[in-house]
């Protein structure tokens, strides 16, 4: 498949200073790959990695730029690997105001950037580019099941070959068609007693922990209005109310999945949290008593307030 070449930087990237030494290092990864949150190599790296909602738009940017890598020729894909060291020095420049990383502004700028990647891609690797995370996430176990291995340009040559033996054309790209190739998830087996569940205060498994709380929950939400008294934040490792704390709901320990937060107080089971890409939060697993007799069920969105006097 055949694209033609993407701009190669965005016309307001040109006119940018010179990015702070601190936040223009090189990260080890590829260019145009998603941060890794093993270790952070740097403090916009670290603030992605703590916010849900940049983390995940820097996971879907990273799965177009993939696709469109694979749609290039190989004399374009040069062209794409400036353009993506061209987007971090952009990140670097624009998103943190006075060496401050600002995750809303890493999120909406990653999703810029996706949109701007993903015009330039049709059929099977625009089907692939548009998977939803999870469901992308969870293809992985069934990609390592059929000997698929992960660096991309082995992976593209393994879905090739299967997608050939399945009587599919050999493009390489993940589409409906060849996910239906591969073996199935694992299934429990049947019989006998189910595993153990983990424990209601132990971490999920696949999180990580964090030693701080990202800056996307110091942030003030709305529970009825943006008021002083109406709104809900998780300043200082625990949830505050009006800018009070909570009694029972202080000295939290954070893990966090590539989706959600999880809030885990002693003794009692997870605050989940998760960040949507407009910079609000979405509440689930076990809800605080404050906020439950404030009318929050699970599922419940909160946004954020500087967001919403923005608009």
């Amino acid at each position: 498949m055949t694209a033609r070449m993407p701009r190669l930087l965005i016309p307001v990237a040109l006119a940018l200073l010179i990015a702070p030494p601190a936040l223009s290092q090189a990260p080890a990864a590829p260019p145009g790959a998603a941060v890794s949150c093993e270790v952070p190599p740097d403090a916009l790296s670290a603030a992605t990695c703590a916010d849900p909602a940049a983390r995940g738009a820097d996971r879907r940017r990273a799965r177009t730029y993939e696709a469109l890598r694979h749609a290039l020729q190989p004399v374009q894909r040069p062209g794409l690997e400036t353009d993506a060291r061209g987007f971090e020095a952009f990140l670097a420049a624009n998103c943190a105001p006075g060496g401050r990383p600002d995750p809303a502004c890493l999120a909406r700028a990653h999703e810029a950037k996706r949109e701007d990647l993903r015009r330039w891609l049709t059929g099977p690797a625009l089907e692939e580019a548009d998977r939803a995370g999870e469901e992308a996430e969870a293809l992985e176990g069934r990609l390592a099941a059929a000997g698929i291995p992960p660096a991309p340009a082995a992976r593209r040559e393994a879905i090739a070959a299967l997608q050939g033996r399945g009587g599919l054309p050999a493009t390489g790209f993940l589409d409906g068609r060849t996910v239906a190739l591969l073996p199935a998830a694992p299934a429990r087996p049947s019989g006998g007693a189910a595993p153990p569940a983990p424990s209601a205060t132990a971490p999920p498994p696949g999180t990580v922990w964090l030693p701080h709380f990202p800056p996307a929950l110091n942030e003030r939400y709305a529970l009825s209005g943006c008021g002083a008294a109406g709104t809900a934040s998780w300043i200082g490792n625990g949830l505050r109310l009006g800018g009070r704390p909570v009694p029972g709901e202080t000295g939290y320990e954070i893990y966090a999945d590539p989706q959600r937060f999880y809030l885990l107080p002693p003794g009692g089971p997870a605050r989940v949290i998760e960040g949507l890409p407009d910079g609000s939060l979405r509440l689930s697993g076990t809800i605080p008593p404050a906020l439950a007799a404030r009318g929050i069920q699970p599922g419940a969105t909160l946004r954020r307030c500087g967001e919403a006097t923005r608009r």
